[in-house]
């Protein structure tokens, strides 16, 4: 028989349960669609993709679910909501003052926020430092590649001028709720990937510089 003193408990436990349904539903069909139209892809690599899919998408969404976070998750749609900054990230970006918070902070798997513009498309996308180079002053994302302490890419590329940037509320926000802008004015933000779900989910709103502890 219920009682109204687990009544609440009763009601909080179906309301988690159907956000991580959302999430998982909104996660799966996302990357089945990402998996079909990329075209690079052979048979035994869609094939392993998808043995490792459900396994993927359960902790991105418990993750998701437990996460502290400033921003509103819309769970149905499987993304964060949040204000977005009339301008892009990489034209407001101060080189001195990100070479000094690297100096200090820089760590490996440390997730950072990188300024990727394409076609005159920026984004901003979650990444993990996994080598730091302290005499150089240059540390390495396991995605986008080298760069110097002071966000300047050190592997030019014609097609993708990116840009390392300083970790701050604004930035992660904008990165975890997909913001884009075209010719440097705000457009339609994007769909995250699996990948960066599952960085976003590990990400200390508290303090950024130090690393999430989370049962992984």
């Amino acid at each position: 028989m219920k009682t109204p003193d687990n009544q609440p408990n009763l009601w909080q436990q179906r309301t988690n349960h159907q956000v991580l349904s959302e999430l998982a539903n909104a996660l799966y069909e996302r990357e089945l669609k990402r998996l079909s139209q990329d075209e690079g892809l052979d048979l035994q690599t869609i094939q392993k993709r998808l043995r490792s899919l459900p396994y993927y998408i359960k902790r991105a969404s418990e993750h998701i679910a437990e996460l502290y976070t400033p921003l509103d998750l819309d769970s149905q749609n499987g993304s964060w909501l949040g204000t977005q900054s009339a301008k892009p990230f990489s034209i407001k970006a101060a080189p001195e003052k990100t070479e000094m918070y690297y100096q200090q902070h820089a760590k490996m798997a440390l997730i950072v926020p990188v300024a990727v513009s394409h076609y005159g498309i920026e984004q901003v996308k979650l990444d993990t430092i996994d080598e730091i180079d302290w005499d150089q002053k240059r540390l390495h994302c396991n995605e986008q590649g080298w760069f110097q302490f002071n966000g300047q890419q050190l592997e030019p590329n014609r097609l993708y001028n990116k840009t390392l940037l300083k970790l701050g509320k604004p930035i992660m926000s904008a990165a975890c709720c997909g913001h884009q802008w075209l010719n440097l004015h705000k457009t339609t933000p994007r769909l995250l990937s699996l990948r960066e779900m599952l960085l976003a989910s590990r990400i200390n709103w508290q303090q950024f510089h130090k690393l999430l502890s989370l049962n992984m």
